[in-house]
């Protein structure tokens, strides 16, 4: 049975690096780390990692998505995932990483979907991620208050490039896939929920690909190419 999270994280990862957008021998920077993060980058064959977060329980470097001490264009890539949405402000996080990153940026969040914003009218999802906080730490920039768990949209993205560097027409690329809580069922234990779990994986994936922009896993790159606008000399 696949783990859709850490699946679509080494999967969207692979698939960059297929294309040639990344290669194992750049120097990549993961903001609001852990050792998920370690375990994927180490996985796929990368040499040259920074695993930064507030919590010095999660990642040894100290580092503020909000505010890194790196100079511009300091790494090849710099990466999130899932840790954009526990910042003060999300956008605020992912300029910084466009700045500091010297080829592309590569985020895995939550998308915003009439499917999702009815998930969360039903009571199937929350807003606010109150299961982030243990021992007064977590939740939003390790304060310990649940944190409003901030979903994006591909035009929001582009905007918000935009408006940072106005000089180029920003360069981004999206990817999709259905988070359910297979695994859980499919370990429980009980033959129902397994037989459960066994439907609904490869209905997941058909849903998917039919229906990628009301999927929950999103994740998105921005490259730092191409050509500068016609009136910019």
């Amino acid at each position: 049975m696949r783990d859709v999270v850490i699946g679509f994280y080494s999967g969207v990862l692979r698939k960059l690096l297929d294309a040639g957008a990344i290669a194992l021998s750049d120097s990549v920077l993961i903001v609001c780390a852990g050792p998920h993060d370690e375990q994927v980058v180490r996985d796929l064959g990368f040499q040259d990692y920074t695993l930064t977060n507030l919590d010095p329980r999660a990642a040894s470097n100290h580092q503020d998505a909000e505010n890194l001490s790196y100079d511009d264009g300091s790494f090849d890539i710099v990466m999130v995932h899932a840790g954009l949405h526990h910042c003060f402000s999300p956008h605020r996080a992912l300029l910084e990483m466009y700045r500091v990153a010297r080829k592309c940026v590569v985020a895995f969040e939550s998308r915003d979907s009439l499917l999702l914003r009815c998930a969360v009218k039903l009571g199937a999802t929350v807003d606010y991620e109150l299961d982030s906080v243990a021992d007064g730490r977590g939740g939003v920039a390790e304060t310990g208050i649940p944190n409003f768990i901030y979903r994006w949209t591909e035009r929001e993205i582009i905007k918000t490039i935009s408006s940072y560097d106005p000089t180029r027409p920003p360069s981004a690329r999206f990817f999709y896939d259905l988070r359910l809580p297979i695994q859980r069922l499919a370990t429980s234990g009980n033959a129902v929920l397994v037989a459960v779990a066994r439907l609904i994986e490869p209905t997941s994936r058909i849903f998917a690909a039919l229906f990628p922009k009301q999927c929950n896993e999103f994740a998105f790159t921005i490259t730092k190419a191409g050509a500068l606008h016609p009136w910019i000399k």
